[in-house]
């Protein structure tokens, strides 16, 4: 969402900028040294496939698609059956159609 306005900004700085939101795993790695988190014990609950459920995929993490955001489960199931890895990637592990549809487990 925000990548012209980091390239207008890499071009009047005359850098490359260091990308550490998601999908990029720094921001995990660095909540992960500091909390001492088991992956294999974590999931990644997000809306959007090509950050969260990318970046829950790429850190070994569980992950679960709330349909609440721009993602449909049509789209879902394309990037399932597709052969390409890398759309692979963006399919999430679990999915509920709102986070809300999570309440009566966490009350167990």
């Amino acid at each position: 969402g925000t990548g012209c306005l980091v390239k207008a900004v890499e071009t009047a700085a005359q850098r490359e900028a260091f990308i550490i939101g998601k999908p990029n795993r720094y921001m995990f790695d660095c909540v992960v040294s500091e909390f001492n988190i088991d992956p294999a014990r974590t999931i990644m609950v997000g809306d959007r496939l090509d950050t969260d459920i990318l970046m829950g995929n790429s850190c070994g993490l569980t992950t679960l698609l709330t349909l609440t955001g721009v993602t449909t489960l049509d789209e879902v199931k394309g990037h399932q059956e597709s052969d390409c890895p890398a759309r692979q990637s963006l399919v999430p592990d679990y999915y509920v159609d709102s986070i809300a549809d999570l309440l009566p487990a966490l009350g167990d």
